[in-house]
């Protein structure tokens, strides 16, 4: 018994003449006779009385009707489910972050922008996510083993001092001259990984006067001279930065890496290639328009 004799069947059973169904299949009229009797004959059961050419459901044969159509409108129905999840599935995209990042808005926004019709998902690492997580592309301080990994952007973090700070007079500073200032930090991040493992290679210990993962809050403490503080060149995207002056340290200067990873297999999926190109711009574009504000 296959599937499409069963709908064979229906469709016979609905128009109750061999000719017109045949016609309205596309098929050979014996060919759909042929599959009928085939089916009675599994069955061992009339489906149909005959007179001529003309055709009437049987008792048995109006049972198996409304048994048969239930049984494949459920099966239609179910088909239709899954290829609706697949469609959404892949019209979504989901982006892994090591920390959260004010970059985020700016990308979505983008993609958004330039593709509507694809759903975004964002995990962040360490969180409810892990290693196993499913994701499309993920942003990364480091390259990421077995993926292919990206050169975003390589970018100075430079320090942040008040206006009012003697410091402010310069345009850089000496890791020695940063011994004796109390810095405002950030917390726990890679952010403050790279940060602490640049000063201890510098043999310097950073014993922060406070600790805030809130950008503004460290913002405006740096603004008031509580202390200096230290800021990425691209990734905090357009903090505000009244009352602060950026310096250089030297040497050595202090950088870090933003890598776009992800699975080399996935690279010949559907919207693969116009994301990263989408990405790449945007980053393209930010670094252009902070060269653009440099004095």
């Amino acid at each position: 018994m296959r599937f499409l004799q069963l709908r064979y069947f229906l469709e016979v059973a609905r128009t109750q003449n061999i000719s017109r169904t045949a016609r309205h299949l596309h098929v050979s009229q014996p060919s759909l006779s042929r599959s009928i009797k085939e089916l009675e004959d599994e069955l061992h059961v009339q489906l149909f009385t005959r007179n001529g050419n003309a055709l009437k459901l049987s008792q048995i044969g109006n049972i198996f009707q409304n048994d048969i159509q239930q049984a494949v409108d459920i099966i239609d129905s179910s088909v239709n489910r899954i290829q609706q999840i697949s469609s959404d599935k892949n019209r979504q995209i989901t982006f892994r972050f090591e920390t959260s990042s004010p970059m985020i808005p700016g990308i979505v926004h983008r993609i958004k922008e330039k593709l509507p019709e694809v759903t975004i998902q964002l995990i962040q690492h360490g969180l409810e996510s892990n290693q196993l997580e499913h994701y499309d592309f993920e942003f990364s301080t480091h390259p990421v083993k077995g993926n292919a990994n990206q050169l975003l952007v390589k970018e100075e973090i430079m320090v942040a001092v008040s206006e009012a700070s003697k410091l402010a007079e310069l345009s850089s500073v000496k890791v020695d001259q940063l011994r004796q200032q109390q810095f405002i930090l950030t917390g726990s991040s890679p952010l403050r990984r790279t940060i602490d493992s640049f000063f201890m290679e510098n043999k310097v210990v950073l014993k922060p006067s406070f600790v805030t993962s809130d950008r503004e809050t460290l913002r405006g403490l740096i603004a008031e001279n509580f202390g200096v503080g230290l800021i990425p060149e691209y990734s905090w995207a357009n903090p505000d930065l009244s009352h602060v002056k950026l310096l250089h340290i030297e040497p050595p200067k202090l950088f870090r890496n933003i890598y776009l990873s992800y699975y080399p297999g996935i690279a010949s999926d559907r919207y693969h290639k116009v994301i990263e190109k989408i990405i790449k711009g945007y980053f393209a574009e930010l670094l252009i328009g902070k060269q653009q504000k440099k004095p």
